[in-house]
């Protein structure tokens, strides 16, 4: 079978049978720079946070390195990934960001039939598109959570520029949506990697593609848009 892309001008990826192209080059350097970047931000912060993960920061050097570490990372983690929004696939970064805003019906009955998903089975919804229900909440958290870690963080980096209220308010923000995007992430390593029927979704942030079966499986609206896009031009320009 041939592979069908968004645009096949603008990907020079050989076809594989078989298998749909998921995810863009673009795609999976904005993933893996965002998801390499908070677990040193995680580790680094953690051990700065507190003293009972203070000797683990001697793999860093101790923990004035450590400091040194975060910082720098933070500012990879916000600006490489937000330059993906300006350079490179700009089109598939600004869908996804738009997706992630509009809950279809199909979205609503994939989170409703989720947790039967989550526990090993395969839920009762309708054909989703690239981005199911599921997929939707976690990108909200993470977006959020990057939003409010940057700027709880740049207030406390430079606690001298700012109001000492606005200090004190940055730091249990700064924590709290750092725990609340690392109970994201674990639930989404489980979800790639651990999960018996959503761990096929893995090779599409490798390499750019998953099967077509899981495809069908799981994203059927957008697996059906990909083979007829001429089909689907009125649904794109929505």
């Amino acid at each position: 079978m041939a592979i069908r892309t968004h645009n096949p001008e603008e990907f020079q990826q050989p076809p594989q049978p078989d298998k749909v192209l998921r995810f863009t080059l673009g795609e999976r350097v904005s993933h893996w720079t965002h998801a390499l970047s908070f677990f040193l931000l995680l580790f680094t912060g953690l051990g700065i946070l507190s003293l009972s993960f203070r000797p683990a920061l001697v793999v860093f050097g101790g923990i004035q390195v450590a400091r040194l570490i975060h910082r720098i990372v933070a500012v990879v983690f916000v600006v490489v990934v937000s330059g993906m929004f300006i350079f490179g696939n700009t089109k598939y970064h600004w869908e996804w960001l738009k997706s992630i805003f509009h809950f279809t019906k199909a979205d609503r009955q994939h989170i409703t039939a989720f947790p039967k998903e989550f526990f090993g089975g395969h839920g009762n919804y309708p054909a989703q598109g690239k981005f199911n229900g599921g997929e939707k909440i976690n990108s909200l958290i993470t977006l959020f959570g990057s939003i409010f870690i940057t700027l709880s963080g740049l207030v406390m980096w430079f606690a001298s520029s700012f109001p000492p209220v606005l200090v004190r308010w940055a730091y249990p923000v700064h924590d709290l949506s750092m725990f609340m995007m690392t109970a994201s992430v674990i639930g989404h390593i489980y979800l790639g990697i651990l999960h018996p029927d959503s761990c096929a979704a893995l090779p599409g942030m490798l390499n750019g593609y998953v099967s077509t079966k899981f495809a069908k499986a799981h994203h059927a609206a957008w697996y059906n848009q990909v083979e007829n896009p001429t089909t689907h031009e009125g649904e794109n320009s929505l």
